[in-house]
């Protein structure tokens, strides 16, 4: 899947297009919980990047979780 799939479904769900969603964005992009996010993201499952206080999951990441990456 490619990353224009994913700002597609951002801009159906109201969500502003970006290169990298925080949790709780990328939870409602993916139809998941946030914990569930989170908890993947603890386990190493989901690659992040974290910039100052602020974590952000990168659209090429989502893709890979969309295509049963994860």
């Amino acid at each position: 899947m490619n990353p224009e799939a994913i700002w597609r479904l951002a801009q159906a769900k109201g969500i502003p297009v970006r290169a990298a969603y925080t949790p709780r964005q990328a939870a409602l992009l993916l139809g998941i919980g946030k914990n569930a996010l989170y908890e993947a993201v603890r386990s190493g499952r989901v690659k992040s990047l974290q910039v100052g206080r602020v974590r952000y999951i990168p659209v090429s990441e989502l893709a890979r979780l969309l295509e049963g990456g994860a």
